[in-house]
């Protein structure tokens, strides 16, 4: 591996731990309760009395190792997986190589952090999900790892054995910490779609080390429907920001309504590939606009005000949409932090917000089932 390429993952980890999708802290200036909660209790908004999904999951995303009661809480709250994220650094989409730091960074991206935080989950019957990603250069909310893709062959083998290398050094962490689950890769749309042998090979190479199912995380638009190799990986998975309503303020009936023609293609899709749909990132800004671009960044919301009812309303949306449809594995909410680090008040994370009680409501089940 180049060692500028090291150089720049070390700069950009230590550039991220100030800037990652900050969140809000609840304390005696919390906002008041969803406005439409009452009309979620159980049994008001047809939430069922047991988990929805198989896969209930949250990205714990750590700068620091988090008190243990952060599992605890997420235990209660219904999260059957925890989901860890682990970067590999690559210069520019036309670069080559891939640089990885497993002791940098921030606590839940190491190695160590990986492990501890895996064994954790497992002690509270949580299984863990790995997701590998690619940061390309510096911080900027334009990654291209999208258009990461070469114009000779001779580029393209070079860049593949780089992540080759990458992918199984976590194939093989997946492995060691019982993973449930192995993310292959996270919104490559074009070396996912130009190049499908490659990614056959590679979950090949993948199975013969680890045991667990395996995915691929295609972003929203179009990709997941163009991927040629989902019959290799056992579901489909889509970063699931889609747009729902230009509305400013729409109503739970509008949002449901904005979901209709993303689920009919999801449900094609799963037609065609025989395999279950898992939103491998799916979330919700508390601010204006959270249902129109959910996959802005809150860094672009400026000064805008929180909107924590808007928030609550689009994962209730979310989740009555897809809680009947047989092929739906599940999905992986997009994100949590320890409390401590908790910063931005219009961002993603719904602890401490409407959203974490809207959760909570569809992913429990009953306490008396749930045991201590």
């Amino acid at each position: 591996m180049a060692s500028r390429a090291l150089l720049v993952g070390t700069a950009v980890g230590l550039l991220l731990g100030g800037v990652w999708m900050g969140m809000d802290r609840r304390g005696p200036d919390a906002p008041p309760e969803d406005p439409g909660a009452a009309a979620s209790r159980p049994g008001h908004d047809g939430s069922p009395k047991g988990p929805v999904f198989d896969v209930q999951s949250v990205t714990l995303d750590a700068r620091n190792r988090p008190d243990s009661s952060l599992l605890v809480r997420l235990r209660d709250l219904g999260v059957t997986h925890l989901t860890l994220v682990a970067f590999g650094w690559q210069e520019r989409a036309s670069s080559t190589d891939i640089g990885a730091d497993t002791t940098a960074g921030w606590y839940s991206e190491s190695h160590a952090g990986i492990r501890t935080l895996s064994r954790q989950a497992r002690a509270l019957g949580m299984d863990v999900i790995l997701k590998p990603h690619l940061w390309v250069g510096g911080y900027d909310e334009a990654q291209n790892r999208s258009e990461i893709g070469f114009e000779s062959a001779e580029r393209w083998a070079n860049w593949e054995a780089e992540y080759r290398r990458f992918l199984m050094m976590y194939a093989r962490l997946a492995a060691d910490v019982d993973a449930d689950v192995l993310v292959l890769g996270t919104e490559l749309t074009r070396a996912a779609t130009e190049r499908p042998d490659f990614w056959r090979g590679l979950a090949a190479d993948v199975r013969a080390v680890y045991d667990g199912d395996l995915t691929y995380a295609a972003n929203w638009h179009k990709a997941y429907r163009h991927v040629p190799f989902w019959d290799a990986l056992d579901y489909v998975g889509v970063q699931a920001y889609f747009p729902l309503t230009d509305a400013e303020s729409p109503s739970p009936a509008a949002l449901r309504d904005g979901w209709a023609s993303h689920r009919d293609d999801l449900a094609a899709v799963h037609e065609r590939t025989g395999r279950p749909i898992l939103f491998t990132e799916v979330g919700y800004r508390s601010a204006p606009g959270a249902a129109k671009a959910p996959w802005t960044w809150p860094e672009r919301d400026g000064a805008a005000r929180p909107n924590y009812a808007l928030q609550a309303r689009c994962y209730r949306a979310f989740l009555s949409t897809f809680a009947q449809a047989p092929w739906m594995k599940g999905s992986i909410i997009w994100k949590w932090h320890p409390p401590a680090e908790v910063e931005r008040r219009t961002g993603f994370t719904p602890q401490g917000k409407p959203a974490e009680a809207v959760l909570r409501r569809w992913f429990r089940s009953p306490t008396s089932e749930r045991g201590s």
